[in-house]
């Protein structure tokens, strides 16, 4: 009969046979209903640890390997911290401290990452977990065989060998189902680390989860204000350009007594003439600019200039002839 690997299953002792049995056959049939029971929890946890038999001696190596990597790295951009720049042009190794501080970024990531999942998953403590239970099963065994083989001898020194073969009988099935208890016990007690061992991993999962929601939700945050400051920058920046395109206008008010016209020039060149002593300038350029009258009384000329920060949008200047 195939044996089939689990921990739910009981003994099938058949109390109404096993009864009427005779003393060798009631043995017997003990015996292999024992090592049938045996056989299915072994099993059972010998599977369990091969599924973690790769990853407990793997990941053990490999987190070694890349520590390992990454002190000889750090090492290795410590030198390079020390190293001239001259000598560092020399070699072409230019910016290379950078590179390889990088890579030891990356590795001791890869160790955190390793860590972690080994953590969540305890894949390493159920490795060993099992390899303990194979080995109780196994000294559960070898321990019961031992008393059986002593209770199928003691009959045979008995005076009596019918009187001892009664006896002998009731403590091997004390035996079988001390056995069958100390082997649900085992099961028992590994469902117990397994359970706690588990809830303590989702506590974790849940803590990390938390701490990576909140870590998430604040970059994002993060990032809407930079690009919200970004289009506030781009629009602050759009409305100075288009101020700086958008020309000025001047309301030039003249002072002074002169005859006839008066002109007015910007940055030297002519921009008006008027008999009255208020001037209106349209399309004047921002920025700083040369604002100029010019106009005579008999035959003295007047003249006066000013530099003047014509900005966008219309203002008033007031300019003195002398």
């Amino acid at each position: 009969m195939a044996v089939i690997p689990n921990t739910f299953s009981a003994i099938e002792l058949e109390p109404q046979v096993s009864a009427e049995q005779s003393f060798p056959d009631f043995v017997k049939s003990m015996l292999e209903k024992l090592a049938i029971l045996k056989e299915e929890r072994f099993l059972y946890y010998e599977k369990l640890r091969l599924q973690n038999t790769k990853w407990a001696n793997g990941s053990r190596w490999v987190l070694a390997l890349l520590g390992t990597i990454a002190f000889l790295l750090t090492a290795v951009v410590a030198g390079l911290r020390f190293t001239t720049d001259a000598e560092l042009q020399k070699w072409g190794l230019v910016g290379v401290d950078n590179v390889v501080l990088l890579a030891v970024l990356i590795i001791y990531a890869i160790m955190g990452a390793v860590s972690f999942y080994e953590k969540a998953t305890d894949k390493t403590s159920a490795y060993f977990r099992h390899i303990g239970i194979i080995l109780a099963v196994r000294d559960l065994w070898t321990k019961a065989q031992f008393e059986f083989l002593k209770e199928l001898t003691a009959p045979k020194a008995a005076a009596d060998p019918i009187a001892g073969e009664l006896v002998a009988r009731e403590r091997i099935r004390a035996l079988a189902e001390a056995f069958c208890s100390d082997l649900n016990k085992a099961a028992t007690g590994e469902l117990t680390e397994w359970r706690t061992e588990f809830l303590a991993s989702l506590s974790e999962l849940e803590t990390v989860a938390k701490k990576g929601t909140d870590e998430a939700t604040k970059q994002i945050q993060e990032l809407v204000k930079t690009a919200e400051k970004a289009v506030s920058d781009a629009k602050a920046a759009a409305k100075i350009a288009e101020d700086t395109v958008k020309p000025g206008g001047l309301n030039v008010t003249v002072t002074g007594d002169f005859d006839d016209d008066v002109t007015i020039s910007v940055d030297g060149i002519e921009a008006a003439r008027s008999h009255g002593k208020t001037v209106a300038l349209a399309h004047v350029s921002p920025g700083q600019r040369t604002i100029s009258a010019r106009a005579k009384k008999g035959t003295k000329v007047l003249e006066a200039a000013y530099l003047v920060e014509v900005k966008p949008g219309l203002q008033d200047f007031k300019l003195m002839l002398s």
